[in-house]
């Protein structure tokens, strides 16, 4: 089965559904809508827009596309059909799938979008009249394509490492406890620029730990933007997922580590390539040519493979699976532990 096991919902959403939601919503933002000409654009023109052009060390050229999307969420309801969208493609693109949610970010850009400064709404209301109607947007938006296709679909709730209020993350996640049901766990992202760019804050480390109670299947980006040292302080957490992790590839100890004790990694190659393209050309040569996935498996570390942001990667799962044979990745592997991990999931 063809099973995408990282893949972030705000990175998901192409051209064409944005357009098609700017024209339902009426949206005449710049980005979707010339005036001069007073019609919507192109989908190859928002393309262009959404699109890494190449590879690159700064991650916020990355972040920049995402910032862009991000202008159709002017309401719960123009977020919920972009989430039908953005489902639907992922079917269509696989077998079954585990989409992330920065229900935190959607939240705060909602607000923004809406002329009004997030950080002056209370925590409660933040949680209750902005996140809540996001999540049960998203989760309907969810059921209803999985209702329509077949395929299996699960949600994962992600909290941002970059922690901008801890009162609004509490708040929210007090919230989120009341739709564990929803939800297949718990997941640490976000691009942090700094001299560390993969903290794991205290508090947001205890909001965890409180929440792992009802979402106890925790993954944690680590080992991407960082070394090896990420990776061995995020498995003090004891995830069952990390996404990214290829500079474990710099410690025999922490490859042993991950191998014992069944960590998988969710590698994402043409993010990895678009993203950290110095970082990844070291790895390579240290380990005699061979890509990161490819020798994460030779020393016996569970694998599975993501799409992470289709739209701003210009990928799609099924390119990213083509984009594996080529690179001499072993494929029956891949699939067996993506079945491994799937089963650990449902």
């Amino acid at each position: 089965m063809q099973l995408d096991l990282h893949r972030h919902l705000e990175g998901s959403h192409s051209p064409r559904a944005l357009l098609e939601v700017a024209r339902t919503f009426d949206l005449r933002h710049p980005l979707f809508f010339d005036a001069a000409s007073a019609t919507f654009r192109t989908p190859e023109a928002l393309a262009a827009q959404l699109t890494m052009a190449a590879p690159s060390d700064d991650a916020t050229l990355f972040y920049q596309c995402i910032v862009k999307a991000r202008a159709a969420y002017v309401s719960v309801e123009a977020i919920r059909a972009l989430s039908v969208l953005a489902f639907r493609e992922a079917a269509d693109d696989t077998d079954g799938f585990e989409m992330r949610l920065s229900l935190f970010s959607m939240a705060r850009t909602l607000i923004e979008n809406q002329n009004l400064p997030w950080r002056d709404v209370r925590p409660v209301d933040f949680a209750e009249q902005y996140a809540r109607p996001i999540l049960l947007a998203v989760s309907s938006a969810r059921d209803e394509v999985q209702a329509a296709t077949g395929k299996p679909m699960l949600l994962r709730l992600g909290l941002s490492r970059t922690f901008e209020s801890e009162p609004h993350y509490r708040a929210l996640a007090k919230m989120v406890v009341e739709h564990a049901k929803a939800l297949v766990g718990l997941d640490v992202l976000g691009i942090v620029t700094g001299v560390d760019k993969e903290p794991l804050p205290a508090p947001l480390v205890e909001i965890l730990e409180e929440l792992r109670a009802d979402l106890p299947d925790l993954t944690i980006h680590a080992g991407e933007f960082e070394g090896h040292a990420s990776v061995d302080r995020t498995l003090a957490l004891s995830p069952r997922g990390i996404g990214h992790g290829v500079h474990s590839l710099q410690s025999p100890a922490t490859l042993e580590r991950l191998a014992k004790e069944g960590v998988t990694l969710e590698v994402c190659p043409t993010s990895n390539r678009l993203l950290i393209p110095t970082a990844l050309g070291q790895l390579m040569r240290a380990h005699g040519g061979a890509t990161p996935l490819k020798a994460l498996q030779q020393a016996h570390v569970h694998c599975v493979l993501g799409s992470d942001d289709p739209t701003p990667m210009g990928t799609s799962f099924r390119r990213e699976l083509e984009v594996a044979g080529a690179l001499g990745v072993d494929l029956q592997r891949l699939e067996a532990d993506m079945q491994r991990r799937w089963r650990e999931l449902t």
